[in-house]
């Protein structure tokens, strides 16, 4: 069965200008119930909702083996981390 990566969308309900942080989860499609079976999610990545996206693509693109999640979550941390403008 093919592992299918989406975007995961999480606000604190709690304030009203609470931030949208997004986050990828890992399913697998489940034929007989037609529904998705978690995997793997992991949440609170970064409040870059472009970014994530493009991430999800490219997982979704070269049917990345989820056993490399973490991985690939570290790399996306670490390029955010570096490519933003320090004022």
């Amino acid at each position: 069965m093919k592992i299918v990566y989406k975007m995961i969308e999480r606000t604190n309900t709690e304030k009203e200008t609470a931030p949208t942080y997004y986050g990828i989860g890992a399913y697998l499609y489940d034929n007989k119930k037609r529904t998705y079976i978690t995997l793997k999610e992991i949440h609170d990545i970064t409040e870059d909702k472009n970014r994530l996206l493009n991430l999800v693509k490219k997982c979704n693109k070269y049917e990345l083996s989820l056993v490399h999640i973490h991985d690939i979550v570290e790399d996306f941390l670490y390029e955010l981390a570096h490519t933003q403008t320090v004022i």
